[in-house]
């Protein structure tokens, strides 16, 4: 008889992030020290590139999503305060921008 799989208790183990390698190469090369996420979801492409650039001082992460944004609240906990979470929609970016009182940002993911 086949074994069923373990289902997971934590919702982030249960999405992937696609594309996540090339997500990173993007920013291989940059010092990114303010970052905009406007598609946070899980949290997923956020954790990969707070792992590989420590130099990040603030991480913006808006999704529309409010489960979206408890999974990923969750999963990015050892970040602490870089992390700044915004229930808001990408297309708001300047008015997230304003808010925080952020005038420069090194890098955009928006899908």
């Amino acid at each position: 008889m086949p074994r069923k799989k373990k289902k997971s208790s934590c919702p982030s183990e249960k999405h992937v992030s696609v594309l996540k390698q090339e997500f990173l190469d993007l920013f291989a090369d940059q010092d990114v020290r303010v970052f905009f996420d406007g598609t946070l979801g899980a949290g997923g492409h956020a954790e990969a590139l707070l792992e590989n650039h420590p130099e990040i001082e603030t991480y913006i992460g808006c999704d529309q999503d409010e489960e979206a944004l408890k999974i990923a609240m969750e999963r990015l906990k050892p970040y602490g305060k870089k992390v700044v979470f915004m229930k808001s929609n990408f297309s708001e970016v300047d008015e997230v921008l304003n808010e925080l009182k952020i005038d420069l940002v090194d890098g955009f993911f928006l899908t």
